[in-house]
C-alpha cells in the first residue's frame, strides 16, 4: 500500500528530492516544461509546494529579483501549503483562536506571489486555481470566490484539482448548500469530455454527504445508524455514479495526472454499493496508492483507514 503518492510523474519525485536537498533549479525547470499542460503543472506546483513548507520566505525573496513565473507560482503555492499545515486538517471548531491568526498570516502572504505568476503567464490557469484555495482558507466573500472560478473556467474548463477546490467552497462545511454542491458535480459530469476523470467530483461530492451522516451516527454512537449507512448509501446512488464512471471510460485518453485519485473515489463508491465489477476495475486502478479521500472519509478512526481500504480490497480482489 501507497500513501500521499497518487500520482505517476518520475521527473517531479526526482525534483523534489532535489529540493529536500536544498537545490531548486530542477523544481523551477519542471514547473518551466509543462506550461502548456496545465493538469501537470497543477500537480507540479502542489507537490513542490508541500516540500517547499518552510522556505516560503526564502522563495519569495529569490522570486523579487527575477520575473520567473515559475518561482513566483511556487512561492505563493508553498505559503499556502505552509498555512494548511499550520491550520491541520481538523474542523474549524477545533482549531485555536492563535493558530488561526497565524494561519490566516501566512495564507494571506500567498496572495501576492500568485497574482504576480498570473500576470507573467495570463493563459496560465494553476496561479487563479491557487488563489482558489488561498480565498477558501481565507474565507472572502462568495462574489470573489466565484470571480476566481470564471478566471479558471476561462483558461481550463477541465481542471481537476480546481473543480475539487470549488467543490468543497460550494460543501456545506464551507458555508455551501449539499444541494448546490450536488448541482455542481452533476454539471461536471455533463461538461466533462468523454475519458476526463474530472467526472469523479460526482463521487466527492457524495462522500461528502456521506461524511456529514456519518459523522452524524458516529456522535448518536449508532452501530445500527454506521452499519446501515454503509450499506445503502452508495447502493441508492450506484447508477448515477456508474453513469458517471462509463463516461470517464468510454475513450481510451491520454494518462491523465489525477487518475489515481479518481479510481480511489469510484474504487470506495462502488465498493460500498456492492458493485462487484465496477469496484474490483477500479481497485486495480489505484494499484494500491490510497488517497485519504475517500478512505479516511469511511473510516471510524483515523487509524482505520489503511484496515477500511484493505478490509474493502481484499472483498473483491
Amino acid at each position: 500500500m501507497v500513501r500521499d503518492h497518487t500520482y505517476d510523474d518520475a521527473i517531479l519525485d526526482i525534483a523534489a528530492e532535489e529540493m529536500d536537498a536544498g537545490h531548486l533549479r530542477a523544481a523551477t525547470t519542471v514547473l518551466a516544461e509543462c506550461r502548456d499542460d496545465p493538469e501537470v503543472r497543477a500537480l507540479r506546483a502542489e507537490v513542490l509546494g508541500e516540500h517547499a513548507i518552510g522556505h516560503a520566505d526564502e522563495l519569495l525573496e529569490l522570486a523579487k529579483g527575477n520575473t520567473d513565473p515559475d518561482l513566483w507560482l511556487l512561492a505563493g503555492t508553498a505559503f499556502i501549503r505552509e498555512a494548511w499545515a499550520i491550520r491541520g486538517s481538523g474542523r474549524a471548531d477545533t482549531v485555536g483562536k492563535d493558530r488561526f491568526k497565524v494561519f490566516f498570516g501566512t495564507l494571506r502572504k500567498a496572495v501576492g506571489p500568485l497574482h504576480e505568476a498570473a500576470k507573467l503567464l495570463p493563459r496560465d490557469a494553476v496561479p487563479w486555481a491557487q488563489l482558489q484555495t488561498a480565498g477558501l482558507g481565507l474565507q472572502v466573500d462568495r462574489d470573489q470566490k466565484d470571480e476566481v472560478w470564471r478566471e479558471i473556467a476561462a483558461r481550463c474548463p477541465t481542471l481537476y484539482p480546481a473543480h475539487w477546490t470549488r467543490l468543497q467552497i460550494l460543501a456545506a462545511k464551507w458555508g455551501g448548500s449539499a444541494e448546490e454542491m450536488m448541482a455542481f458535480a452533476q454539471g461536471s459530469v455533463d461538461a466533462a469530455p468523454p475519458g476526463d476523470p474530472v467526472v469523479a467530483m460526482l463521487p466527492l461530492a457524495h462522500f461528502e454527504i456521506f461524511l456529514e451522516q456519518f459523522e452524524d451516527a458516529v456522535q448518536s454512537r449508532s452501530a445500527l445508524k454506521i452499519a446501515t449507512l454503509k450499506l445503502r448509501y452508495f447502493s441508492r446512488h450506484r447508477e448515477e455514479i456508474a453513469t458517471a464512471a462509463d463516461r470517464w471510460e468510454a475513450v481510451q485518453a491520454k494518462p491523465h495526472p489525477r487518475a489515481l485519485q479518481a479510481h480511489n473515489l469510484f474504487a470506495a463508491a462502488f465498493a460500498l454499493a456492492d458493485d462487484a465489477p465496477r469496484a474490483k476495475r477500479h481497485l486495480l486502478g489505484m494499484r494500491d496508492h490510497v488517497h485519504d479521500v475517500p478512505w479516511a472519509y469511511v473510516a471510524y478512526l483515523a487509524d482505520d483507514l489503511e484496515k477500511e481500504y484493505t478490509e474493502l480490497a481484499n472483498k473483491y480482489l
